[in-house]
């Protein structure tokens, strides 16, 4: 299994280089997704003003040096991971992740690849909906939605490379304008996106709770 991983920090995402746990949100991506075991070539796309800031903090990520190349941001996503793929070249599976859910575990990350393998064309890692979710129109509830078929999404999410190409191709967000044959993985609740310091605080208490 040959898989190519492309690793988005979107320009306006949160900042690669801020800190969590003492280290780069940016390291936190790549080491996860090197430790992972299945990422044989990663892409990394960042904003043009760190670029440099970066590539420095990649280069000091262990096993990273042979395996990494980093590009500018295209002007969208499907861009960006159109230009990703020509650069990371021929490959069985091609995971898109975002640099801001950077505490998926390896474990997810493989599980994620390894249904791509086995035959599916687009696999995305979920997490059941725990709290009731309301329909509403203006201030008023009208409806409730069945949880039982709500799931939260995370990332990686894993493509056959002509899946992935063909959504470019259209100018389709690989990480949120998924494909109809998309199927689900078993997410965890560590791979939060850190959008908020309340986000960066539930991530690190879990972190610590897991040792």
């Amino acid at each position: 299994m040959k898989v190519a991983t492309v690793l988005i920090a979107d320009p306006e995402g949160p900042d690669p280089c801020a800190l969590v746990r003492g280290a780069p949100v940016l390291r936190h991506a790549v080491r996860g997704l090197l430790e992972s075991g299945c990422a044989d070539r990663l892409v990394v796309a960042v904003p043009e003003p760190v670029l440099g800031e970066c590539e420095v903090i990649i280069r000091a990520v262990p096993g990273a040096g042979s395996r990494c190349r980093v590009l500018v941001c295209g002007p969208d996503r499907a861009e960006t991971v159109r230009a990703a793929l020509e650069a990371a070249g021929d490959s069985d599976v091609v995971l898109v992740h975002d640099v801001a859910r950077p505490f998926v575990p390896p474990a997810t990350v493989r599980a994620v690849a390894e249904a791509v393998f086995a035959g599916a064309e687009a696999i995305i890692p979920v997490l059941p909906v725990t709290d009731t979710v309301k329909h509403v129109s203006g201030d008023l509830v009208d409806g409730t939605s069945d949880r039982d078929r709500l799931r939260v999404v995370q990332t990686p999410v894993g493509y056959r490379p002509d899946v992935l190409g063909k959504l470019c191709a259209r100018g389709a967000d690989p990480l949120s304008d998924l494909p109809g044959s998309v199927r689900t993985v078993a997410g965890h609740p560590t791979a939060l996106r850190l959008t908020t310091a309340f986000d960066v605080a539930v991530a690190e208490a879990l972190l610590e709770e897991q040792g």
